[in-house]
């Protein structure tokens, strides 16, 4: 608990004398597995929802700037006179 708070005191800029405690190797590796069994993995059906809904947004996305584009590139004719209004 204070390694955490001395930590956070680095990390923020509070006291630059105070020193982050090193640990070996074999430590940090133990450290690491901790963290890493916190760690919740989604599900298959949660990772499935989710790339279903990226190709959703990219699909919607490109429509966008596709009609986007349209647009701009019908008021750039019409600028510069290249193309009647009807």
């Amino acid at each position: 608990m204070a390694d955490e708070k001395k930590t956070e005191l680095a990390a923020a800029g509070a006291d630059a004398s105070v020193a982050v405690r090193r640990v070996g190797p074999v430590e940090f590796f133990r450290q690491v597995n901790r963290e890493r069994k916190k760690v919740t993995w989604p599900t298959l059906k949660e990772t499935w929802l989710t790339t279903i809904m990226v190709f959703i947004m990219v699909g919607l996305t490109m429509v966008f700037f596709a009609v986007v584009d349209a647009v701009l590139n019908y008021g750039e004719m019409l600028l510069i006179g290249a193309r009647r209004l009807f």
